[in-house]
């Protein structure tokens, strides 16, 4: 058997541009709409929702799921081919992470990859998620795009093996009671084909040449350097830890406004380039 070659340390481009900008502004209005977050303080929202990144550790191929399917598999079934973009998700959700895989998704789609050179597993948090939820969510995921739809594998499983599988990868999250949603942070995690976490792509900002750079770097085992925390910037608290209504109102106003203008300077773009 053929020895992979060893880990190398690469460091992701210091560029990142427009879209990275936008990503963060709409994670930011997003994230203050979200009830889940709204009583956490930064110290509950580091435990509970929040990447720990741990570069370079062996993810569990013994983990057991079933795919969209419904047929049983190991998360070895997937290693060996090519690089792996892992996802955590639960196909209930209306804000995150649809946005997270609907980016990933359009990343992919306009990174010029070729067909087989990546997989992606979406992984359902919500152990009520079933395999038709999958198949159900992996049709609204891909609908309107040319992806390679058997790259793409949306698992769901026991509280067991979630629990294992979101500790390995160290992706924390937590589910509120009183709004019957789960607080997590947003960001994908990249598998080199063995299973090594290689690259932590944080929030949804990331552009399709970050994305490929990501999955050619985990294909030669270059493991990367830690990502800046940066969806938990957009969070601010109160000494008590929990927001005034008229506060949270201030930050979902302001996270709005950037979004527009983000979108106005897009249309101004656009517009000198016609005119050019």
């Amino acid at each position: 058997m053929r020895t992979p070659p060893a880990h190398r340390v690469h460091r992701a481009p210091r560029g990142c541009g427009f879209g990275f900008a936008f990503g963060f502004a709409l994670a930011c209005a997003l994230a203050f709409s979200t009830p889940a977050f709204a009583y956490l303080s930064p110290e509950q929202g580091v435990r509970t929702a929040s990447f720990e990144q741990r570069l370079s550790e062996q993810i569990p191929g013994t983990l057991s799921f079933r795919d969209e399917t419904g047929r049983a598999v190991t998360l070895s079934d997937f290693y060996g081919a090519s690089p792996i973009v892992v996802v955590f998700a639960w196909y209930g959700c209306t804000t995150l992470c649809p946005t997270v895989v609907g980016n990933l998704a359009q990343a992919l789609e306009r990174s010029a990859l070729p067909a087989g050179s990546y997989r992606v597993l979406v992984a359902s948090i919500d152990p009520h998620d079933a395999p038709p939820d999958a198949r159900r969510m992996k049709g609204r995921y891909l609908a309107g795009g040319h992806l390679d739809a058997d790259a793409w594998h949306l698992l769901t499983g026991n509280e067991a093996a979630i629990a294992a599988f979101t500790r390995a990868v160290g992706f924390r999250y937590a589910y509120d009671t009183d709004t019957h949603q789960y607080a997590h942070p947003a960001g994908i995690v990249v598998l080199t084909p063995q299973g090594t976490i290689a690259r932590y792509l944080l929030g949804f900002g990331f552009t399709p040449a970050t994305l490929r750079d990501a999955i050619d770097g985990a294909a030669a085992n270059e493991i990367a350097s830690p990502a800046a925390r940066l969806l938990l910037l957009c969070f601010h608290f109160t000494p008590s830890g929990r927001h005034s209504a008229l506060v949270l109102d201030a930050l979902r106003v302001a996270g709005i406004g950037l979004v527009v203008a983000a979108l106005a300077l897009v249309a101004v773009k656009r517009r000198r380039r016609a005119a050019g």
